[in-house]
């Protein structure tokens, strides 16, 4: 696997880091909540999660808001976008699909929504495809995606995005130290852990993750000084690019 920061890559499979923030992160100091694109061929294919400040981000970089969106749990920094996104996307005549495991997925519809309640229903602003957990279903293009359990204080899901059967992309989104998690993140060509200076039961701690990284692993290090990740480290950044090897 090959990682370039400031590049644009052309025909493959790759992901663009977005964000890498927490929950206070965009409100006190204006920083994208953590979220990643999908692209092939430098066109966006899904959006992983929604938090606040990730529409601007996206367009920041130059690329618009693909149809596939993909949420892993309701708490704002990861879906607190989606109810204003859902509206204006649906009022220019443009219905997004939104993934989530099934039980994300009601959380979304009765309470992130809920803004909208009097006016719309949540299936009339968007496709929402909810499998249930461990159920292997099509994503966009020829990914599948499967949803696994994480360990966090709000019913969070992470996942794997595969490609006949091999197992392409893995983000545990939220999610304490889970050993299950982390061994089905293990097999794909590129995993993505969350992870804190400071562990606890609902975030890993950065001495938790380290026995499971390898040269494919990377951290979306909450409550850290995006300005202060140095080059080469496992530690994410707003702006990096990862190319997928071998993905055509």
């Amino acid at each position: 696997m090959t990682e370039q920061t400031g590049l644009k890559i052309d025909n493959t499979l790759s992901l663009l880091i977005l964000g890498v923030a927490g929950g206070a992160g965009h409100i006190y100091d204006g920083s994208c909540s953590s979220s990643f694109l999908v692209l092939k061929d430098d066109q966006p294919i899904c959006l992983i999660d929604l938090g606040l400040g990730v529409t601007r981000r996206l367009k920041d970089y130059g690329y618009c808001l693909p149809e596939t969106l993909v949420i892993t749990h309701n708490h704002t920094d990861h879906a607190g976008e989606l109810p204003v996104v859902l509206r204006v996307e649906s009022a220019q005549q443009r219905r997004l699909n939104i993934v989530a495991a099934a039980p994300v997925a009601e959380r979304l519809k009765q309470h992130r929504m809920a803004e909208h309640a009097e006016l719309f229903q949540p299936d009339e602003l968007a496709n929402w495809i909810d499998p249930a957990p461990e159920t292997t279903i099509p994503l966009v293009n020829d990914l599948d995606i499967t949803f696994h359990a994480a360990q966090h204080s709000e019913l969070c899901f992470g996942f794997v995005i595969s490609r006949a059967d091999i197992p392409l992309i893995g983000y545990t989104a939220d999610s304490g130290c889970f050993a299950p998690l982390y061994e089905t993140l293990s097999h794909c060509q590129v995993a993505i852990y969350d992870a804190r200076p400071k562990g606890s039961l609902w975030h890993a701690g950065l001495d938790e993750v380290a026995p499971f990284l390898n040269d494919h692993a990377y951290i979306i290090g909450h409550d850290m000084d995006e300005q202060s990740i140095p080059e080469g480290s496992r530690l994410l950044r707003p702006g990096q690019y990862i190319n997928l090897a071998g993905d055509h």
